[in-house]
């Protein structure tokens, strides 16, 4: 519905829903419902949904909140692609082998202001601080 609302002709609706489901490895289910999918793959179509307009930047809130490791893995896997394609990646989490795995840039915020920028960084947390890394 999203390519509805923006305007995009019809012709061009079935291959820009077909590279998202593609770019999240979900071409197979197409025409699942929902009850019909596990977390992770619910997780993948709101992924697929979100790119399919090719924003410059995606917000992921706790991506991987409700999931297993290999959810987990499979979804942080899909966010470092999309963000190779040149999409900006900002996740939001409280899950910290998944930062430290992971070792990008971690940017940590304090009551709404930024109080460490770490280029390849690793779950930071201060007590004293208040601080957690999103």
């Amino acid at each position: 519905y999203a390519l509805e609302i923006t305007g995009t002709s019809w012709r061009e609706i079935p291959p820009r829903v077909k590279r998202a489901l593609e770019m999240v490895d979900l071409q197979n289910k197409a025409d699942r419902l929902p009850g019909q999918m596990s977390g992770g793959e619910q997780q993948r179509v709101a992924i697929a949904r979100a790119l399919i307009n090719d924003p410059v930047l995606l917000l992921a809130d706790e991506p991987t909140g409700n999931l297993d490791p290999d959810s987990t893995w499979d979804i942080m896997q899909i966010l470092t692609k999309v963000n190779a394609r040149g999409t900006t990646v900002a996740v939001a989490t409280h899950n910290q082998q998944m930062v430290d795995t992971m070792r990008k840039r971690v940017l940590v915020m304090k009551r709404g202001h930024l109080v460490h920028d770490i280029e390849r960084g690793a779950y930071f947390q201060n007590e004293r601080a208040g601080a957690v890394a999103l």
